[in-house]
This record gives structure tokens, sequence and C-alpha cells, in this order.
């Protein structure tokens, strides 16, 4: 069963690499097969179409995501503490995992993934979920679109992380505290909060 195990994470980790070098269309399953050192045609018995790997690619480095994003975050006891470190877990994640990073920007839009991929995804944000209802409701914010307030602070979160790729910066808490203290300050979201 290991055997299987290890072979499969061998076939999810070269197909992530090859997806991400040639997309979708430009990695034929032979290709992966040969890289992984296997006949194609027991790649297929581990993914019966290249579609369904994909989608099992795309699960995975969400699931080692979403790992990385909650690690500590029980230990932090106010919302904006929470959202901080999510915020700091997300950015360092995509800096030492640029491949994987790679991947998410290119197919979470795609065609390629499914839509019941997409709604097992969203399930895992459950969590992000929680918080900003109790930051809405702490706040008084009622006529506020969550899923809006999510997005702004995920899509600020993942152009801080894209400005230490593009710069070739080291990672610095204070450059990213910067516009994570802005997105709290649009929501009057303090320390205590």
């Amino acid at each position: 069963m290991e055997k299987k195990n290890n072979k499969r994470k061998k076939i999810i980790e070269i197909s992530l690499r090859l997806f991400v070098e040639r997309g979708f269309h430009g990695t034929p399953t032979s290709m992966i097969a040969k890289e992984a050192g296997i006949a194609t045609g027991t790649l297929f018995n581990y993914f019966k179409t290249k579609d369904i790997l994909i989608n099992e690619v795309y699960k995975e480095v969400e699931l080692q995501q979403k790992e990385n994003v909650l690690k500590d975050l029980d230990s932090m006891k106010t919302s904006k503490m929470k959202l901080k470190k999510i915020w700091g877990n997300l950015i360092l994640w995509g800096l030492e995992n640029p491949e994987k990073r790679k991947f998410i920007n290119y197919f979470s839009n795609s065609s390629f993934i499914s839509d019941e991929t997409k709604r097992d995804i969203k399930k895992n944000h459950k969590f992000l979920l929680s918080i900003f209802k109790e930051i809405i409701k702490k706040k008084g914010l009622k006529d506020t679109n969550e899923l809006i307030l999510i997005l702004n602070f995920i899509g600020a979160c993942i152009s801080t992380g894209k400005y230490f790729h593009i710069t070739k910066e080291t990672y610095n808490e204070d450059i990213s505290n910067e516009p994570f203290e802005r997105f709290c300050r649009s929501i009057d979201l303090s320390d205590e909060d």
C-alpha cells in the first residue's frame, strides 16, 4: 500500500511541475508516465483520465496550502490576530512553494478544474468565512457582503506575496504588515477585535 501511495505522490508531483511548465494541453500523459518511470497504462490505474489527474493535483495543492495557512491559528485570540496569522502563512507558503503557487494561479479559474472540485475546495475555506462573519457581527457591518470582504482580504494578501516574488526581496514582515494594516483600517478592525 505504501509503495502505491508513493507512486501516486510521485505522479502528482511530476504532473504539477509539467502542468506549470507546459500547460494542460502541452503535457501528454505519456510524458508524465515517462518522467514518473511507469508505463502510460499504469498511470491510468491511478488516474482514469488526465482531467481527473489535474483535479487531484489541484486538490492536493489546495489541501497543502490550507494546512499551512491554518498552522498555529488556534493559538490566536482575536479576529485580527487570526487574520494576520493567515496573511503571513499564506504569503510565506507562496514564497516557499513557487511552483504550487503558480499552479493555483494558472488553474484556479480554468475550465480544467471541475465544478465539483471547486465546490470541494470552497468547503475548505469555511474557517475564513466564520472569522469574517464574527468581524461583521462585532463591527456592526450589517450591509457587508462576506464574500466580497473575503475576496478583498485574499486579493490584498496575494498581491503582497506577488510583491516579494516580483522584487525578489526577502520576506519582510514590516513590508507585509503595511497592506495588512491598511485592510484592517478599511473595516475599522482594531487589535482588540
